[in-house]
């Protein structure tokens, strides 16, 4: 069982009020607090006819939490519509649709320590399977407890622009 796919798909939609700067600093803010590597893997915006912009990001995020375990986080970032507009005299963006799609895996042994011949994946299938078996439980669970945490920060970042 190298990698394991924990969280698959999780998603997260709103439409209205956003400041996206903040987003994208707390985006980054929350994966560097919890101790992950972080790569933006694509950033593309276009400028839509009506002046409005469509922005998409890709990230990578992964963390070696055990020298057998490791976790890591795949998302994507979609703003679509984002545009300046005046709310109580102060700028804010507003965003017709914003999507965050969120994928977490699992990878255990990663560093190959049990090789690829087969009497060695057999052994480590025996390891997984007796000896740390409760560990890699609680892995997974980490997993999807980190996902929501971030799903979690983007919904309340999301609704502290409603007024």
């Amino acid at each position: 069982m190298p990698k394991e796919r924990i969280v698959d798909g999780r998603k997260f939609t709103y439409s209205g009020l956003i400041d996206f700067k903040t987003l994208y600093k707390s985006i980054k803010d929350f994966w560097d607090a919890k101790g992950y590597d972080s790569l933006e893997k694509s950033h593309k915006e276009k400028v839509n006819d009506d002046g409005s912009r469509d922005v998409e990001l890709s990230w990578s995020c992964q963390k070696d939490v055990t020298d057998y375990a490791r976790y890591i986080f795949e998302f994507s970032v979609g703003a679509k519509g984002l545009k300046l507009v005046k709310v109580d005299g102060r700028e804010m963006e507003y965003v017709n649709e914003l999507n965050i799609t969120i994928n977490g895996d699992l990878e255990v042994d990663y560093s190959k320590f049990f090789g690829d011949k087969p009497f060695n994946i057999f052994l480590r299938a025996l390891y997984e399977k007796y000896i740390v078996k409760e560990e890699i439980k609680e892995h997974r669970k980490r997993v999807s407890i980190t996902a929501e945490e971030f799903l979690d920060m983007i919904k309340t970042l999301t609704a502290s622009y409603k007024y």
